[in-house]
């Protein structure tokens, strides 16, 4: 664990990025781990951590957070928000975090787009292994990876 330099922190970042509409509960987290427990992106990278990342937000940790790539790997599912206690809105702070990350040069202006276009596939994806699992006629393996390199290739 290593130390955190407040003298380096922004004290103001926690009232910035709750004065965004869907963040302004930020403030109301209390550190239950509630968030974390029922995030599917925590169950396959453990490294992705909401309650983490709110802590740092609370700390000031501005430039830490918006250089992370951690801010990026939010699924948008609202798992989070839908166990809160406190109706922390954390996919939403996720879509401020990446927003305030582009406006501020810690990421591309067309980071986002690229995000969105993997989510879809991962979408189309998931949906074809399923329609391949319950049976479905007219879906192969050979037919979704044909279906997803075509749809990555000019990634």
């Amino acid at each position: 664990m290593e130390a955190i330099n407040m003298a380096a922190t922004d004290p103001h970042f926690k009232y910035e990025v709750a004065s965004h509409p869907g963040a302004e509960k930020l403030r109301m987290c209390f550190s239950c781990g509630t968030c974390t427990a029922a995030c599917p992106v925590f169950r396959v990278e453990t490294e992705y951590n909401p309650r983490k990342i709110i802590r740092m937000i609370l700390l000031g940790m501005r430039k830490e957070v918006l250089s992370s790539g951690m801010i990026w790997l939010c699924a948008r599912c609202y798992a989070c928000t839908a166990n809160c206690p406190q109706g922390v809105n954390f996919a939403d702070i996720m879509a401020v975090l990446q927003d305030m990350a582009v406006k501020e040069g810690y990421a591309s202006p067309d980071l986002s787009e690229k995000i969105e276009r993997i989510s879809e596939a991962a979408h189309v994806l998931r949906k074809q292994w399923i329609q391949l699992a319950a049976g479905a006629e007219g879906i192969s393996k050979k037919k979704i990876i044909e279906d997803i390199t075509a749809e990555v290739k000019d990634f």
